[in-house]
């Protein structure tokens, strides 16, 4: 699976709880590049920076663009300031 458009939206965290790769999330000190590479590797098209402190959450595993689209539009805005989502497509 290949990627070619990733999209930020602030305030936003989806798919609470249902981590695919790493259960606990990965080191706030991997950087969003090192992230990437990883979604990309894991086949997961949503990227979770819990906080400017917090841990990275890889999500969205099987999901379909087009879900995984309608559950960042109905949580967007909705998180604390410094946690973001990408959605990679």
């Amino acid at each position: 699976m290949s990627y070619t458009n990733i999209t930020r939206f602030p305030k936003c965290d989806i798919l609470l709880h249902k981590n695919d790769v790493d259960w606990y999330g990965f080191d706030k000190t991997y950087t969003e590049g090192q992230m990437i590479d990883l979604a990309i590797k894991h086949q997961c098209p949503i990227i979770i920076k819990n906080g400017i402190n917090g841990k990275w959450y890889l999500k969205g595993k099987g999901n379909t663009i087009e879900s995984l689209k309608r559950k960042i539009h109905e949580k967007v805005g909705l998180s604390r300031n410094g946690v973001f989502c990408l959605l990679l497509e």
